[in-house]
């Protein structure tokens, strides 16, 4: 009896297939438009921030020239200057009737006398100024005469007492162009309108066609006077303001009429941090005016010494 075989079919085995339901198929329809959706943000992104820093250089630009002013060290919009001058004046008046002028040194032994010398500064612009000085004197003495002097027609004679009066009144609105600035120094061209009104008097007894009387004769001369010349200053410091030299020149020669010219030195030292202290040399000015039919007073007159001061800058 055979033995009866049974075959029996292998089990079927099936995938495991996921379920996707209906929202993941979307989702997987949208993978092609989020991949787009990611590249136009990142673009997006990129365009934002070069506006910014477009708007932030723009918004610089000011805070970079007024960098550049500021590196300059001696950056500033206004400059006040106030001087002591121990001032010391040497020369004359003479009419043109006159055959010798009178000497304020050697006539009437004028010595030096304290006075006041400044100014202001408008920086507009990096390498431009707009400056005014002013410097007035008033002086007056009384002496007796070594010499007779004859003045505007009046004789003094050798040992009269006489008093003698003396003004000078000197102003100058000028620019200033800084043609070489570094952050030490500059060097510029200066040019100014002078105005010079300059004074004389002598009181005593005088004579005059011969009959002798208490008299005044005085003489004035107004000089309207345009100067050329230099300016300096540097820094002796490296990177610092604390000390400063500078230097002036100015004049012009007017032919026939006369000459001008005026020259200083001075230090600075910085004690706060606006405020400078000053002090140096200065020939205010030397100031000749010549005498002809149409002016009936000449001067030949130089003043000059020692000055000191503040400097304030803001």
């Amino acid at each position: 009896m055979q033995a009866s075989t049974s075959y029996s079919d292998p089990p079927i085995r099936f995938a495991s297939i996921p379920y996707v339901g209906a929202d993941d198929t979307f989702a997987m329809l949208l993978l092609p438009y989020r991949g787009e959706q990611f590249k136009m943000g990142t673009a997006k992104g990129v365009f934002g921030k070069v506006l910014i820093a477009a708007f932030s250089l723009f918004v610089a630009l000011p805070a970079l020239r007024a960098q550049e002013k500021s590196g300059d060290l001696d950056s500033y919009t206004w400059r006040v200057t106030a001087l002591w001058w121990y001032s010391h004046p040497t020369g004359g008046f003479t009419a043109s009737s006159d055959q010798v002028s009178f000497d304020l040194s050697r006539d009437f032994n004028f010595s030096s006398y304290s006075t006041f010398t400044g100014g202001f500064d408008c920086h507009f612009k990096r390498k431009h100024h707009f400056l005014f000085t002013a410097s007035p004197v008033y002086s007056s003495r009384s002496d007796t005469l070594t010499r007779d002097i004859t003045f505007r027609d009046v004789t003094y004679h050798l040992g009269a007492e006489v008093a003698v009066q003396f003004n000078s009144l000197a102003f100058a609105p000028g620019y200033q162009w800084d043609f070489i600035r570094r952050r030490q120094g500059y060097v510029a061209l200066a040019t100014a309108f002078n105005l010079l009104d300059s004074s004389g008097s002598i009181t005593g007894t005088g004579s005059l066609n011969g009959i002798s009387a208490t008299r005044k004769s005085s003489g004035s001369v107004l000089a309207p006077i345009p100067v050329l010349g230099s300016t300096t200053r540097w820094y002796l410091i490296h990177d610092s303001p604390r000390l400063s030299l500078q230097g002036t020149f100015q004049g012009m020669y007017l032919f026939g009429y006369g000459s001008f010219y005026s020259a200083n030195g001075k230090a600075q030292v910085k004690v706060l941090q606006h405020l400078n202290l000053t002090a140096g040399y200065q020939m205010g000015t030397r100031l000749k005016v010549k005498t002809d039919s149409g002016r009936t007073v000449g001067l030949n007159l130089t003043q000059k010494g020692p000055v000191a001061g503040i400097e304030a800058s803001w």
